[in-house]
């Protein structure tokens, strides 16, 4: 990929990200978290929200991710550059942690907050080029970039408000809705550039890519309707294989793979629910928000999404470097010269 296409490409998902983050810190957080107390009968009442009230939490954490990743595709992948992109995302989520628990909001703090992210992501794209200037991103960090990339690309899809309609705005449904297929684009172009090489099988990563795209729209559209979870799940596979295909040189590994990879995505979702929640009523409770109603739940998936996307692209790595490493057992060790004189 030439260097302008990375630098579009990284720099619309930084600049995307930083706005996104913005833009849900100060003006979208405000209207969906409610007061910490509330008067009923005389008496004063701990309020408590929904399943679903703190996606603007979502759209944030999915927004730093995004910014990071556009560092390391900027960077082709390389060590140093993901190194230092999780830094900056470290350090990123810790002030996001903060400024929720300020409750920051308004249009002049939204613009002031955009620019302050475009300036850190420029900061830290500037120190990832210069760290990784000799270094070159090899297939196996690409790999696991890429997977996880693409994992992301499919539950940033899964940002919903409340059940209860009337209890988001419509303009704000729209708008959240718009945001969350820009993020899920962006994520998905990262991963076909981090991938960036012909695949040994093009067609089948092109057809496992297309099935993604469909079962994702299923998704951003079906949202808990009776196609979701299947959707979701299918999704997630495909999308996992269409990483994998450049590696695998048979029909029959392409065949492993979507098996491997459909029993991942069923262990990715069980697990994105239950870690979930956990991780989701620590954000809450580190921010000082009202916490979910107990007959709710508290989810909060894109970091855990990420560790989970890594693990998967591990294992589906190891999984297609296996019958290389097991021909070169079968060889044995090259014969020295030694030996063949």
């Amino acid at each position: 990929m030439h260097i302008s296409w990375r630098v579009a490409v990284g720099g619309s998902a930084g600049l995307v990200g930083a706005v996104t983050w913005a833009v849900s810190s100060a003006v979208y957080q405000p209207i969906m978290e409610p007061a910490d107390l509330w008067h009923a009968g005389g008496s004063v009442v701990q309020s408590t929200v929904e399943s679903n009230t703190y996606w603007p939490r979502e759209l944030r954490h999915l927004a730093v991710l995004l910014a990071v990743a556009g560092i390391v595709v900027l960077c082709r992948a390389a060590s140093r550059a993901v190194a230092t992109a999780a830094v900056a995302a470290s350090g990123w989520l810790t002030a996001d942690v903060l400024l929720d628990r300020f409750d920051v909001h308004g249009t002049a703090t939204a613009v002031v907050l955009a620019t302050a992210a475009a300036a850190y992501v420029a900061a830290a794209a500037f120190f990832a080029a210069r760290l990784s200037r000799a270094d070159t991103g090899g297939p196996a960090v690409r790999h696991v970039v890429a997977g996880a990339l693409a994992l992301l690309a499919v539950t940033s899809l899964l940002v919903v408000t409340p059940w209860v309609e009337q209890t988001t705005p419509a303009q704000i449904r729209a708008e959240m809705t718009v945001l969350k297929i820009v993020v899920s684009v962006l994520f998905a172009v990262l991963a076909a550039a981090t991938v960036g090489r012909p695949a040994a099988r093009g067609g089948a990563t092109i057809g496992f890519g297309l099935v993604a795209v469909v079962a994702g729209v299923f998704v951003a559209v079906g949202e808990y309707q009776f196609v979701f979870s299947y959707a979701l799940l299918i999704a997630v596979a495909a999308a996992m294989v269409a990483v994998a295909a450049p590696r695998v040189r048979s029909v029959a590994g392409l065949v492993g793979m979507t098996v491997l990879s459909a029993v991942c995505a069923v262990a990715t979702f069980a697990m994105m629910i239950i870690g979930g929640m956990v991780v989701g009523s620590v954000l809450t409770s580190l921010a000082g928000n009202p916490p979910v109603n107990s007959a709710d739940t508290d989810i909060s998936a894109p970091l855990l999404v990420t560790v989970l996307g890594v693990a998967m692209s591990l294992l589906t790595l190891a999984v297609t470097a296996l019958p290389g490493a097991l021909r070169a057992v079968q060889a044995g060790p090259p014969a020295s010269p030694a030996a063949a004189g």
